[in-house]
C-alpha cells in the first residue's frame, strides 16, 4: 500500500509538473495548471488521489504560509499613503460587490449564509494572476495598475476576517455577534503578545541567527516563526491565519523582511500549488454538464456584473471612466481567496455541493479567462469608449517616472563591506542610487539608520534580487569575495532576464573563465592592485601622467596577459594554489654543457608543442626575445620558459636529454 501511495505521488507530481510547465509556455497562471491537476488526478477523473486529512494538512500550511507573507508585505506606512484608495475604493469594492451578488443569490433562492458567502468569494479577485500579468505588461505603475493594487490589497486585509467569521457562522449563526466580539477580543490579546514578542524577543534572536551566516538556520528560523504565530492563534480558539498574518505584518518593519519573504515563498508555493491541487479534486467536472447554466452564470456575474460595479465606483472616487474600466476588466475574475472561502465554506457544511461545486467551476473558468481580458484590457476599454475619450498607455519612460521614490536605474551591490561601501559611495557622488544587499545584520542595521540604501538579503535568492527591483536596474555590482558564490548570482540574475551589465570581483583566477561564462565582466582586483601600485610609483617617478595611464590601459586592453604569468613560489604548497589562479608561470634554465640543446637553434626543439613559450633567451649582457633568436644554443645560454606546470616539466626534460 505504502508503495502504491508513493507511485500515486509521483505520479500527481509529474502530472502537475507537466501542466505547470504548460502554462508557464502559454504565459498563464501556474494556479491554473494546478487546478486542472487536482481535477485530473481527483475520485472524479482518473481517482488518483482523494482528498484525504494528508493532503488537506499541507494545504493548510499553505494558506498560513500566504497569510504570513502578505503579512510581511503589508506596511502599515504604505498603508496610510494610500489609504484613500486602499481602505475607500477597496472596502467600497469588496462590500458592493458582495452585497449585489450576494443580494441576487438570495433572490435566487439561497440561504442568508450561503448568499453571503456567495457574494463575499465572487467579490473577490487573484492577486497573483493580476499582479503578474500587470507587472509584465509594464502596467503596474500605471494609473488603473496603482487602483488595481490598491483594490487587491485591502481584499487581502479582508481575507483574515472573513477567515475568521466562517468557522464562527458555522458553529452557531444565531450567536454570530457576541462570537465576533469574542473573537476580537482574542485577537487583540494574540497582537499584544506577538507585538510584545516582536519588539523584545524577535530582534535579537533574528540578529543572532543571521549573525551565524547560516542560511538553513535563517530559512528554519523563518519557517518556525510562520508556524508557531498561526498555533499560539488557533490555540486561543481563532484562525490559524490570523496569527500568521500579524505574525508577517510585525517582521515586515523589520530589516529582515526580504530574506524571510525569499525563505518562506519556495515552501509557500510548494504547499499553495497542493491547496489548489485539492480545491481541483473536490471540483466535480460533471458539473459543466449538469449545472452548465449556472456555472455559466457565475462566470458572468465574474466577468460583466463586477465590472459594471466595480468602473462607475472608480468614477466616483475621480478618476476618468477609462481608468475605471480598465481597473474594472483587470479585476473581472475569481481569486485564489473566493476558492479558499468556497472550499473552507464545503468542509464546514455551509455550503452544499448543489452550490458549491458550480461556485468552484466558474471562479475557475474566470481565472482561466482572466490573462486574455488583462492583456486586452487597453483594448476593451477603447470599444466601449467614445471616440476620442481613450487614454493611450503609458510610454515605458512615463511608467519608470511614475514610480517616483522607487529605485530605477540604479546599481545593485551584492556585499556592502569595504568594498561594496566605497563604490556605492564613489557612484553615489556621480549622482547614480545604489541599492545593496548584505548578509551582516549588524552592518545593515548601521548603514541603514545612516540613511544608505541596504537590505537585509541572500542575493543567491531571486526572490531578494526582485525586491531589489532588479530588472530595473542599470547594472549589477557583485563585490563578495566567494567567486563560487558570486557565479551563481550572475546565473540567477541572467536567469531573470537581466541582461545589462553585470561587474564581479575576482580575488583569484581560477574563477575568471567560469565567471565570464556565466555572463560576468570579471574585475581582476589582485591585478588591478599591481596595476594600480605601478602606476601610482611612476607617478611618483615624476613620469607624465597621460603617459602612466596609457601604459597602464595597454596592459589591460590585454586582459592583463602580462601580469598573469610570473616566477611561482618555491615552496611546494604555495606553487600549487598559485598555478590554480594563474597556470602559467615562468621559469629561467640555465644550458649546461651536457644538454641535448647544445648547438640546436629554438626552432628545432619545437617547444610550443608542449604549450610552452620561450620568452626571450639571455646570453651575459644581451637580451633576444625569443621569437627573434634564431641562432644556436650555447652554454651559459639562460632560457625563459613560460607555461603550465606540467608543460614545463616535459620541456625542461626535452631540453637536458632525459
Amino acid at each position: 500500500m505504502e508503495h502504491d501511495a508513493a507511485l500515486q505521488w509521483v505520479i500527481v507530481l509529474g502530472v502537475g509538473t507537466l501542466l505547470v510547465a504548460l502554462c508557464q509556455r502559454f504565459r498563464l497562471s501556474p494556479i491554473i495548471g494546478y487546478l486542472l491537476t487536482g481535477v485530473l488526478v481527483g475520485p472524479a477523473a482518473f481517482g488518483w488521489l482523494h482528498d484525504g486529512d494528508a493532503i488537506r494538512l499541507l494545504s493548510e500550511v499553505g494558506v498560513v504560509l500566504l497569510m504570513f507573507t502578505i503579512g510581511l508585505e503589508f506596511s502599515l506606512s504604505r498603508l496610510l499613503a494610500a489609504k484613500r484608495l486602499v481602505l475607500g475604493l477597496g472596502s467600497a469594492q469588496v462590500l458592493l460587490t458582495a452585497v449585489v451578488i450576494g443580494g441576487l443569490a438570495w433572490l435566487a433562492d439561497l440561504a442568508v449564509s450561503e448568499a453571503l458567502i456567495v457574494g463575499t468569494a465572487l467579490a473577490m479577485s487573484s492577486t497573483a494572476i493580476v499582479l503578474k500579468q500587470l507587472g509584465e505588461q509594464m502596467e503596474l505603475p500605471a494609473t488603473h495598475g496603482r487602483l488595481a493594487t490598491a483594490i487587491l490589497l485591502f481584499q487581502d486585509l479582508a481575507a483574515v476576517p472573513i477567515l475568521v467569521i466562517l468557522p464562527v457562522l458555522a458553529a452557531n449563526p444565531q450567536a454570530l455577534g457576541g462570537a465576533l466580539l469574542l473573537a476580537l477580543t482574542k485577537g487583540a490579546l494574540v497582537f499584544v503578545g506577538l507585538l510584545a514578542a516582536g519588539r523584545y524577543v524577535l530582534p535579537p534572536v533574528l540578529h543572532w541567527v543571521a549573525a551565524t551566516r547560516s542560511l538553513e538556520l535563517f530559512m528554519l528560523t523563518a519557517l518556525l516563526l510562520a508556524l508557531s504565530a498561526a498555533a499560539v492563534s488557533h490555540l486561543a480558539g481563532l484562525s490559524p491565519t490570523l496569527g500568521a498574518f500579524m505574525a508577517g505584518m510585525l517582521l515586515g518593519e523589520t530589516e529582515f523582511r526580504h530574506q524571510i519573504e525569499a525563505d518562506i515563498r519556495p515552501f509557500r508555493d510548494l504547499m499553495l500549488g497542493l491547496f489548489f491541487i485539492s480545491i481541483g479534486i473536490q471540483l466535480d467536472p460533471a458539473v459543466f454538464l449538469e449545472s452548465f447554466s449556472a456555472v455559466v452564470a457565475i462566470v458572468a456575474v465574474a466577468l460583466l456584473l463586477k465590472p459594471l460595479l466595480l468602473a462607475p465606483l472608480v468614477r466616483v472616487f475621480g478618476y476618468s471612466l477609462s481608468d475605471g474600466i480598465r481597473t474594472a476588466v483587470s479585476l473581472a475574475q475569481g481569486g485564489e481567496f473566493g476558492l479558499l472561502v468556497v472550499s473552507m465554506a464545503m468542509t464546514l457544511g455551509l455550503l452544499s455541493a448543489g452550490v458549491a461545486q458550480p461556485l468552484l467551476a466558474g471562479v475557475i473558468l474566470s481565472m482561466l479567462l482572466a490573462p486574455l481580458l488583462l492583456r486586452y484590457n487597453r483594448q476593451i476599454a477603447a470599444r466601449l469608449l467614445p471616440a476620442g475619450n481613450t487614454a493611450e498607455p503609458l510610454p515605458v519612460e512615463a511608467q519608470v517616472a511614475a514610480l517616483g521614490g522607487d529605485f530605477h536605474h540604479h546599481v545593485v551591490i551584492c556585499g556592502y563591506g569595504r568594498l561594496g561601501q566605497n563604490v556605492a559611495r564613489v557612484v553615489a557622488a556621480e549622482g547614480v542610487e545604489t541599492l545593496a544587499l548584505d548578509l551582516d545584520p549588524e552592518r545593515v542595521r548601521q548603514a541603514a539608520a545612516a540613511g544608505e540604501a541596504v537590505i537585509f538579503g541572500n542575493a543567491l535568492q531571486p526572490g531578494v534580487l526582485r525586491a531589489a527591483r532588479l530588472e530595473h536596474a542599470a547594472a549589477l555590482a557583485i563585490t563578495i569575495s566567494d567567486a563560487q558564490v558570486a557565479e551563481r548570482i550572475v546565473k540567477y540574475a541572467r536567469g531573470l532576464g537581466f541582461d545589462r551589465p553585470v561587474i564581479v570581483r575576482s580575488i583569484t583566477g581560477r574563477d575568471d573563465e567560469a565567471l565570464v561564462a556565466a555572463g560576468a565582466v570579471v574585475f581582476p582586483e589582485g591585478l588591478e592592485a599591481s596595476l594600480a601600485f605601478a602606476g601610482q610609483l611612476m607617478i611618483l617617478l615624476d613620469l607624465p601622467p597621460s603617459k602612466v595611464e596609457a601604459a597602464l590601459n595597454a596592459i589591460r586592453a590585454e586582459d592583463y596577459a602580462p601580469l598573469r604569468v610570473f616566477f611561482h613560489d618555491s615552496d611546494a604548497q604555495a606553487a600549487r594554489e598559485q598555478s590554480l589562479d594563474y597556470p602559467r608561470e615562468v621559469r629561467a634554465f640555465v644550458i649546461q654543457d651536457h644538454h641535448d640543446a647544445i648547438g640546436k637553434t629554438p626552432w628545432e626543439l619545437a617547444l610550443d608543442r608542449h604549450g610552452v613559450r620561450l620568452a626571450n633567451v639571455q646570453r651575459g649582457p644581451i637580451r633576444v626575445p625569443g621569437k627573434l633568436m634564431d641562432t644556436h644554443l650555447r652554454p651559459g645560454d639562460v632560457l625563459l620558459l613560460e607555461g603550465e606546470s606540467e608543460a614545463l616539466e616535459k620541456t625542461l626534460a626535452l631540453i637536458e636529454g632525459r
